[in-house]
């Protein structure tokens, strides 16, 4: 599975990079919610893992238009500030908070599994 990455923080960026390369997966990572989404490309990345609080665009909007290319994209916000804007009901994304654990680990291993059984149906 190849994750996009998306954090303006260059640590939480290659931390969380090098944990995803641990489990097995591939990533492209990006400091610039612009770029990441001029590189998104449906035919390369699997999924994306995007920070909500960034310079110029929120995690929903980079979601938002990374969906144009690609509807059914998988996504996870992370945040790691206390509150956020309200949550846009038709914009469907699991939403973690910073620091990650766990739960982000049995995540992207759910999504894997989930499109692993749609590639073989």
């Amino acid at each position: 599975m190849m994750i996009l990455l998306v954090d303006d923080d260059n640590g939480s960026l290659m931390g969380m990079k090098f944990a995803i390369e641990m489990m097995g997966y591939e990533c492209d990572e990006y400091l610039s919610p612009a770029e990441a989404i001029e590189k998104y490309s449906p035919a390369v990345h699997d999924m994306a893992v995007i920070d909500y609080q960034m310079p110029g665009l929120d995690g929903f909007e980079v979601l938002r238009r990374m969906r144009l290319k690609n509807p059914e994209l998988e996504a996870i916000i992370i945040s790691g500030c206390i509150t956020i804007k309200a949550k846009p009901a038709n914009l469907p994304f699991l939403f973690l908070k910073k620091p990650l654990g766990d739960e982000f680990f049995r995540a992207l291993q759910a999504i894997d599994k989930k499109q692993s059984e749609a590639g073989n149906s």
